[in-house]
């Protein structure tokens, strides 16, 4: 039985919101529509043109992937313009696209996090830690209606998510009501839910505020429109200061006792093949560093992360286990210190998707979708 696209993209927004992304990132459905019917999806990291060749080979209606088509606006959709060819190809074959990127990387099937289990790391951090922007959403509403809104703005997600401490998402419908007296003089044009046109009306009415998070706001603000009895409501939106939910990209944290770097590569790189759930060449893994080095402390981040560098030296690690890194980026740890394991891009990054393969085949609405991992996306190496 086919689902929409926009079911499984509501499925992957509610663990990975695209509120999280980057500023310059573009994740998000970038080729078909969200009321397409998919009863088959390709998962991949890398969206290229091999990758689109096997969706039409087995016949899926959507790829899956980590990594965006289209970071950049597309100056034309020619077939000279090397730029527009997957975007051509997609349309074409009536293939649906969809990338979560660093909102991915954010979330909990961050390979990161599969790394920092896999090296045996106890009691991990964020290496770099964000949180979700809230925002304080208040209305006045007249007495007798409060209740029925409030509820209305409860199942939009207002009043829940966004505490940030170790029970935080143990509570919902949190919400603050006080009463009082509003008044309005409506004019020549309006029809007034209360009271008449050109009459100065007073109204008993509740002040009704809550804190939502920004992956919920546009949602919950055009319930308060509709489900208002006003025709056009009084509402406040205030950004706030207050941290949500911790959330943020890598990890570091130490091991229960130190070893050799020699001793740590041996044993890290034994047990990574059995992250994948297919065999992957580990050839291209390269470690750069004194073998002799004693290693306790460790930060992750995955794919290219040379802007985490800089937190993983702060945190005082003796070893960056990422995807890939400049060579005067891995020079630079190496005279501060820190040794280096580059395990490739693609290394770093495949067990996210997988992790998000997993999760979406167990949602209860999607079990009727055939869920393929790419065999033809398999990096810069191959097998």
């Amino acid at each position: 039985m086919a689902v929409s696209v926009g079911s499984i993209v509501q499925a992957v927004e509610e663990k990975a919101p695209r509120s999280w992304a980057e500023e310059w990132d573009n994740p998000g459905l970038l080729v078909g529509s969200y009321a397409q019917q998919v009863d088959k999806v390709l998962v991949a990291l890398d969206g290229t043109q091999a990758v689109v060749e096997e969706a039409v080979e087995i016949g899926a209606q959507l790829i899956l992937a980590h990594h965006p088509i289209m970071l950049k606006p597309l100056q034309n959709l020619r077939k000279d313009n090397r730029h527009a060819r997957l975007p051509l190809a997609l349309l074409q074959n009536q293939i649906a696209y969809y990338a979560a990127h660093t909102n991915l990387d954010q979330s909990e099937f961050s390979s990161s996090l599969d790394l920092v289990r896999l090296a045996g790391v106890v009691q991990p951090a964020l290496l770099s830690e964000t949180g979700e922007q809230l925002y304080k959403i208040a209305t006045f509403v007249p007495v007798a209606e409060a209740e029925a809104l409030r509820i209305s703005l409860a199942r939009a997600g207002v009043g829940k998510g966004f505490a940030g401490g170790e029970h935080g998402e143990c509570y919902e419908e949190c919400f603050f009501q006080v009463q009082g007296q509003g008044m309005f003089r409506a004019t020549d044009g309006a029809d007034p839910a209360v009271g008449e046109v050109g009459e100065l009306t007073r109204v008993e009415e509740t002040r009704l505020e809550s804190i939502v998070t920004q992956r919920n706001l546009k949602r919950a603000v055009r319930v308060l429109l509709q489900e208002h009895p006003y025709e056009e409501p009084a509402y406040d939106v205030i950004k706030q200061e207050t941290p949500g939910q911790p959330h943020g990209y890598g990890a570091v944290g130490e091991l229960l006792e130190p070893m050799p770097l020699g001793v740590f590569r041996e044993d890290f790189l034994g047990r990574l093949p059995g992250l994948f759930t297919r065999d992957y060449d580990l050839s291209a893994v390269r470690v750069t560093g004194d073998m002799s080095q004693r290693i306790r402390k460790i930060a992750f981040a995955n794919g290219s992360a040379g802007s985490m560098l800089p937190q993983a030296l702060a945190q005082g690690a003796d070893l960056f286990i990422t995807g890939d890194l400049g060579y005067h980026q891995v020079l630079e740890a190496l005279e501060e210190g820190m040794a280096v394991i580059e395990l490739g891009h693609f290394l770093s990054e495949i067990s996210m998707m997988q992790n998000l393969q997993e999760y979406l085949s167990m949602r209860k609405e999607l079990t009727q979708v055939d869920w393929v991992m790419s065999k033809k996306n398999v990096g810069l190496w191959g097998n």
